[in-house]
């Protein structure tokens, strides 16, 4: 079967073709240096479109000796000295996908576990802002009274009881929540009590956007209207069973 020559070859063959014909004047260098390592078709290790079965050396001595296999007997190939042969099935010889292992870390069952329990803290904002250049950090305490204190740090602090303390990860998970529990109530109360004495010092709340002062307005006017209309209902029923008995007292024969 014909195979189409790379570029390369290409290109020397068709200037041995020139040389030839008388059309080019001498050899080139780079032309000597490609007849001394011929460039390969593809990076890509290709398999032989020719049989060799029977061509090689320690095959054609084999079959120079005469033997033959007797019928029912099992014929093996003939093997060269020092060579071991070995069957794979083809489900061994398949070339595995090019898909990169799974990176995984002790702490990601942590994380899982935690934003699983605690769902609001991923949109709680976080400052990712380092204050101090240091990469390690001393995690046997949630906080050092300094910082924001996100679900990180629990995780962080869990990993640690688990490591240096040896306590399990529900025992470690316990502590460490319970600690970040308490540093939310006491967040909670700062901020409370921050505000109030803003507003006792005269403070103003922020001012509501245009669009919630807009829908607000409008809520008043749809309940404004919803009663008006229960208003004018209850007077057209009054109005109606006034002139029901106003027409029945009429239609009654007078009493003698």
């Amino acid at each position: 079967m014909y195979k189409k020559p790379s570029g390369a070859r290409a290109v020397k063959q068709a200037y041995e073709r020139l040389l030839g014909a008388n059309l080019r004047e001498g050899e080139p260098a780079w032309l000597r240096a490609m007849r001394s390592v011929p460039p390969r078709n593809s990076l890509v290790r290709e398999t032989t479109q020719f049989s060799t079965q029977g061509r090689l050396e320690f095959e054609q001595k084999t079959a120079g000796e005469g033997s033959r296999a007797v019928e029912g007997e099992k014929i093996e190939r003939a093997v060269a000295e020092g060579c071991v042969t070995s069957r794979h099935k083809k489900s061994q010889l398949r070339t595995r996908s090019t898909k990169p292992p799974r990176i995984g870390f002790p702490e990601d069952q942590l994380r899982r576990t935690f934003y699983r329990n605690h769902p609001f803290e991923k949109e709680r904002p976080r400052i990712v802002m380092e204050p101090t250049g240091q990469t390690q950090q001393d995690w046997s305490q949630l906080t050092h009274g300094h910082g924001q204190v996100t679900g990180e740090n629990v995780i962080r602090h869990q990993y640690y009881l688990m490591q240096n303390k040896g306590l399990s990860e529900r025992e470690a998970y316990a502590q460490a929540t319970s600690e970040f529990y308490k540093i939310r109530a006491r967040e909670e109360m700062e901020a409370k009590s921050a505000r109030q004495e803003a507003l006792a010092y005269g403070a103003r709340g922020l001012a509501k956007p245009f669009s919630a002062s807009q829908l607000a307005a409008e809520d008043r006017a749809l309940r404004r209207s919803t009663k008006a209309f229960a208003q004018r209902a209850e007077e057209q029923n009054m109005r109606s069973a006034m002139s029901e008995k106003m027409f029945a007292a009429g239609a009654l024969p007078p009493s003698s």
